[in-house]
């Protein structure tokens, strides 16, 4: 029989205080706009300008509103399941399938719009085959080191951490894997531009 998963309080009460100060900085400028916007909108109404000026800001009053929530709800959630991991997951082995890494040329402009220079972040995905439980389970996860990322070959062997009650919430073991792939030259021509940024994901 499958165990039901339960919540861990403490955990996610601690996920939650360590995101109430973001989450009420945004919820209270999307109200102050909001209410700032509903103002104007509404005391000016009939006035072109007026209207245009209260509903935009009105307009960015909401959207910061919405996102304090929808952004809260995915931090908390994605610092939840790393705390239940270090609790209580478990050390298992999975197989590389795919690396890739996802890059964005930004340019940096000048005052007068004139581009001033340029740079990539990237993304440092990598997509795995594992077992758990004797099931079969596919994963991905962003990884936060280059050196890493270039060392990796399809087919290598990546330590994970898998929670025992749902094996979806995994993560790849980055330390341990930078022990594993000591002394092994990185890949070339290396996926990731020279000097480029990597997002920090996971």
């Amino acid at each position: 029989m499958r165990r039901k998963r339960t919540t861990d309080w403490p955990l996610l009460w601690s996920a939650v205080k360590d995101h109430a100060g973001a989450f009420f900085t945004l919820l209270i400028m999307g109200l102050i706009f909001g209410v700032v916007g509903g103002g104007i909108f509404f005391l000016g109404f009939g006035e072109a300008g007026a209207m245009v000026f209260g509903g935009f800001f009105a307009l960015i009053g909401l959207a910061l509103f919405i996102y304090a929530f929808v952004s809260a709800h995915s931090s908390i959630g994605y610092y939840y399941g790393l705390a239940l991991l270090r609790k209580y997951g478990m050390d298992v082995d999975g197989v590389l399938t795919r690396k890739e890494a996802d890059c964005q040329l930004h340019q940096v402009l000048d005052n007068n719009n004139r581009v001033n220079g340029e740079y990539y972040s990237c993304n440092l995905l990598v997509e795995f085959d594992y077992q758990f439980n004797g099931r079969n389970h596919s994963g991905a996860y962003y990884l936060n080191k280059a050196d890493l990322f270039d060392k990796l070959r399809e087919g290598d062997r990546l330590p994970l951490k898998v929670l025992r009650l749902d094996p979806s919430v995994h993560k790849v073991r980055e330390r341990r894997l930078a022990n594993m792939l000591k002394g092994r030259e990185p890949e070339q021509p290396s996926q990731i531009p020279s000097g480029a940024e990597i997002t920090q994901l996971a």
